[in-house]
């Protein structure tokens, strides 16, 4: 699928330079120091800032990256987005994108009217029973409160079988509160930090133990 009309964002060149170096059988810090830069410029942990805000890389080393793989600016952006639609497809094989169920909405910075999804579950006697479940879901965006990443109108599938990394956008579950659209900028065995990318939310930082579950955000439809 070609398309030069989608806009530039965080994800999308980040998500490039990833492919671009899995395609020529590379981790992006090799990556990096093919292109003569610091083996760390692409590193996950470089893309957010301690704030939670995106980074981007500059269009110096984006330059770099691309006369050493002998890659056009125009080959650069198919492939990520060639790419990008196989991840998410993956990522969703067990059904059809245009069925995954939307729950809910996000206004304000929050998840609400939110319905967890049903799914369907066979039983040991190979009777069918029908179990709440949130594996993978989809919210639609009622307002401007997550731009510059998303916009009203925008629906945005999620996974939770797909595991989060730090850098990674995911929908947040935690215990006694409503669903979080936020950045995952940190996680370890006990502890996550979250940033955002909205204007409508702050920083925040949660025990694992206080969260009811973690969703991936994987694809965008818009």
């Amino acid at each position: 699928m070609r398309r030069r009309d989608r806009p530039l964002t965080h994800d999308w060149i980040w998500s490039a330079i990833d492919t671009l170096a899995d395609r020529r059988g590379l981790t992006p810090s090799a990556l990096a120091r093919l292109a003569g830069l610091d083996p760390t410029t692409f590193n996950r942990s470089k893309r957010i800032t301690p704030e939670g805000r995106p980074r981007w890389p500059s269009t110096e080393s984006i330059a770099k990256v691309l006369e050493a793989t002998n890659t056009t600016l125009d080959e650069f952006a198919t492939i990520e987005l060639e790419e990008t639609l196989e991840i998410s497809f993956d990522e969703l094989a067990e059904g059809e994108i245009s069925v995954v169920p939307v729950v809910g909405e996000i206004r304000g910075g929050l998840v609400s009217d939110w319905e967890p999804p049903l799914e369907h579950q066979m039983t040991a006697n190979g009777r069918e029973t029908i179990e709440t479940g949130r594996r993978r879901f989809a919210l639609a965006v009622a307002d401007s409160s997550l731009e510059p990443a998303y916009s009203a109108g925008n629906v945005l599938v999620a996974s939770e079988a797909a595991e989060p990394r730090a850098g990674d956008r995911v929908l947040v579950k935690p215990a006694g509160m409503p669903v979080l659209p936020r950045l995952l900028v940190a996680a370890s065995v006990s502890r996550i930090e979250l940033g955002t990318f909205g204007s409508h939310a702050k920083p925040v930082a949660l025990r694992r133990r206080d969260i009811d579950w973690m969703a991936r955000i994987v694809l965008v439809r818009q």
